[in-house]
Parts: C-alpha cells; structure tokens; sequence
C-alpha cells in the first residue's frame, strides 16, 4: 500500500484518480457543487463504470443551483441522498471515495466548489484492496443504516430477532415455515455478513446454518449487552486517522529533509561567495560610518547620520559573523550524501513503513516513551539522507513487535472515542504544520529553484553570476570610500 496527502489542487488529483477507473467508483461526500468532478462521474458512468454516490439530502444537494444528479442516474449511476443527521449524531464521519475496490481517497475535502479555497487535504491510499473493503462496508452500512436502498426494517435488532425466528424453526424442524422470513433477511446479506448463513439454508446445510446462526447471535447479544455495538466503527474511524496522519507526517518530513538538502547544497555552492559579500558589507559599512563620524565632527547638524550609520555598520557586520559561523559549521560537518533515484525511492519507502510502526501519537500509552525515542532517531537518519540507517531502524522495528496501532488494541468504546478525539487535533495540527513549512521563505525559494538537484545546480549557478557582480559593485565602493578618506 502506497500512501500519500495532498494539499493543493485537490478536486484535479480526485479527477485524475477518478480517469483511471475501469470497474466502479463508490463515494460518499457530505457536499456535492463541484461540476468538473460530476462531469468525470457523468463519462465514466456512460462508458460502462459502476458509480455509486451517497450525499447529503440537503438544499446545497438538491436545492436550486444544484448539480444535475438525475443525469447521472439515466447513465446508469446510483444517487443516494441520505438524511443530514444531527450535530451529535452526524451521519458523515468521513468523506471518502473508492476506486476500482484497491485505490481509496479520503479526507477532509468534500466534492464542493468551495472547498477548492479552504486549506483541506486528503490522503490517496493505492493498491490498498483491504482498506478498500473496509471503506466499501462502511458505504453498505451508512446506505442500509439510513434507510436508502434497503428495506426500513433491516437494521441489527431486526435481524437479530429474525433469525432467532428461523433458529427456533429449525429446532422444530418446521423448515417450510422459515421461507417468508428468509426472504425478508436476504437485503441484510451484504451489510451484515449473512451471505454464509442464507447459503447454508438455501443449500440445506441446516446443521451448519444453525452453528452459523448460534455464532452470531452470540456475538450480537455480547456486543448489545455490553454496550459495544459500535466499537467496530470507532475503531475504523480511528484507524482512518491513523492512515491521514502518516500521510501527514511522511509528506512534512519530506519537505523537511527536502529543505534541509537544498540549504546544503545551496551553502556548498554560494556559501563562500555569500561570505565575501557580507563581509564586504560591512566593510563599507565600516567606512561610511567612519565618514559619517567625520563629518559629524565638523558639522553639528550631521551627528544623526552618523549613528545611524553605525547602526548600519554594527548590523552589517553581525549579519556576517552569524552567517560566518553558520557557514563554518556546515563546512565542518559531515557530508550529506547524495542519493540517485534508485536510493532516494529506498529511502522514502523504509521512512514510511518505519513511521507506521513507531509514530508516538498512533501506538498505546504505554509505548510512547519507545515510540518517541524511535521516531526521533527515525527523523534524524531521513533527513541526514542516511538510507543504511533508517533501514536498519525499519528492520529493528519489525523484529521488536513492541509496538501496537490503538485502533487495533482499544476494546472500550469511550478510549476508543478519546482517543479519536485526541488524534483528530494531531492531524489538523500537523497540517497546519505542514502548510506553514510549506509557506514559508526557505520553501518558497526552494521551490523557485526547482525540483530537483540538477535544477538547483543550474539555479546556483545563476545565483553566483549575481553574487559576483554585487561583490565586484561592493568592492568598488569600497576602494572609493577608501580614495574619499585618502584626500580628506
């Protein structure tokens, strides 16, 4: 499974993946307006494509302005306006879309014109079949739950007491007296999981349609009895949060260690250049302020020039000692390597697949102190571009089995709902993280510069023949500053 967050340009990589359908594309979003999404969804129903789309019944749904969802029923697509539920009791937990059952785009992002201006991201996981599935089951479920495409009277209580029915018939053995409500239980077959039991009774297999039977209401009546019925869907909507936050985390700490590789090839191809100028300037700094001292002198009325070119010269010249030292230090640390494309594929991929396992807001309380020294080593080894040792912590990792995901290990359903309340600030605070890096000067410039170390290279180069004509400019007036002080 490869998984990756996006921040900008949201509704084109939705369309892109939604162009690369070939069986069915089933998505549920609160909100709907965006029309060059409707269009993809409009060509690919008309080609063939099985598209199913659950939304809110509301007036930006259905109102006046509304997308033309009867078109894409006539293509052959299902439209299924669910009601909007309550601020308690919401009825979309998450937006989501799934692409030919192995590509899942999830998110904060809904299908809307407006969001297309607010800071939302997704996350695009692919080749991710089983994911996939757990997201198609939550679709049948919020359809079934609701009401849309499946009889009123289906719902886990119903079913429950339905199949007491037929258990109790079956005892009897009065099998012909089971076939109305069997009927009746067919719609639940795919929301519930029934497939086994109906193929049992359809095949006669009676003693193991009751084993099927026993099993389940077992399982039913512990999960109503103890009050966890909708541990199952906590732990799926935690388990999303989880998924966003590694995309979160693996996209930041590679803009991170992008930044950190460009400002050290940037100071190994300017950084002395850089240092003759500050130099420089200050130097002549030095001498316009001693000229101003001069005059100061002579004529009273110069005395507030004159400090404030000492000012001048005292930043100037701190300018350089700070970027002197910075320069120095960085000439006196240890290489950074340079990764071809083949090791910086590697690197990427051990990265994520370590971050899956020791992420300190992912794993249980009691190994947050492991987690946390990990995943600092972890972030120290990306961004030093050492591949032999974020594989290594991959591996250590792997074979220390220490480390558990909650979503995968909570069983009560108010530390299931803590803990997805915690990790819903985690990721919204990562993200603002991340379109803070993202915009900033050190990224921006970055990025002016190019995507990859080639380009820097031909921008450094540009940089230098600027460098050196403002050194040449700054030397010249240095020599003159010198010439004035000469003849005074």
């Amino acid at each position: 499974m490869e998984v990756k967050a996006h921040f900008s340009s949201i509704h084109r990589v939705i369309i892109g993946h939604l162009q690369q359908a070939r069986s069915d594309i089933t998505a549920a979003v609160a909100w709907f307006t965006d029309r060059e999404i409707f269009d993809e969804l409009c060509r690919k129903a008309q080609v063939g494509v099985q598209v199913s789309v659950a939304l809110l019944g509301d007036n930006i749904n259905q109102g006046p302005g509304a997308l033309n969802f009867a078109r894409l029923r006539h293509l052959g697509g299902q439209v299924i306006f669910l009601p909007a539920g309550s601020r308690t009791e919401p009825v979309m937990h998450h937006k989501f879309c799934v692409i030919d059952r192995r590509t899942v785009i999830t998110g904060s992002y809904n299908w809307s014109l407006e969001a297309r201006s607010n800071d939302e991201n997704i996350t695009v996981a692919t080749e991710a079949p089983e994911l996939a599935c757990q997201f198609l089951d939550s679709f049948a479920s919020l359809v079934a739950r609701t009401g849309a495409g499946a009889p009123a009277e289906i719902d886990s209580n119903a079913v429950r007491r339905r199949l007491e029915m037929i258990r109790n018939l079956l005892l009897l053995g009065e099998q012909d007296d089971m076939v109305i409500q069997l009927r009746k239980l067919r719609p639940a077959a795919g929301p519930l999981k029934l497939e086994r039991i109906i193929t049992a009774l359809d095949t006669g297999q009676f003693k193991a349609a009751l084993e099927q039977i026993d099993a389940y209401l077992c399982h039913a009546t512990a999960l109503v009895v103890a009050g966890t019925a909708d541990i199952p869907g906590l732990r799926f909507q935690l388990q999303i949060l989880e998924l966003r936050l590694e995309a979160l985390s693996d996209e930041k700490a590679e803009l991170e260690r992008r930044l950190i590789t460009f400002n050290r090839r940037h100071d190994d191809a300017l950084g002395d250049e850089i240092r003759r100028l500050l130099e420089a300037r200050a130097d002549l700094a030095r001498l316009r302020a001693r000229r101003k001292q001069r005059q100061a002198q002579a004529v009273k009325e110069a005395a507030d020039e004159a400090k404030a070119a000492a000012a001048e010269a005292e930043e100037a010249e701190e300018a350089y000692q700070e970027y002197f030292e910075q320069h120095e230090g960085l000439k006196s640390a240890a290489p950074l390597p340079r990764l071809d494309e083949t090791a910086e594929r590697d690197l990427k991929a051990f990265y994520r697949k370590a971050c899956m396992l020791c992420h300190p807001d992912k794993v249980n309380e009691a190994f947050k102190e492991a987690a946390q020294r990990a995943f600092y080593e972890l972030q120290d080894a990306y961004k030093s571009n050492d591949v032999t040792a974020v594989k290594e912590i991959y591996e250590a990792l792997q074979s220390g089995g220490m480390l558990q995901t909650r979503s995968a290990t909570l069983g009560e359903a108010d530390a299931l709902r803590a803990a997805i309340a915690e990790l819903e600030h985690a990721v919204a605070r990562l993200a603002a993280e991340f379109i803070a890096l993202q915009n900033s000067a050190g990224v921006q410039w970055m990025e002016a510069a190019g995507a990859t170390e080639a380009q820097w290279q031909a921008f450094f180069v540009q940089q230098r023949r600027q460098l050196e004509k403002e050194i040449s400019s700054v030397e010249a007036s240095i020599s003159a500053e010198k010439e004035h002080a000469f003849h005074e």
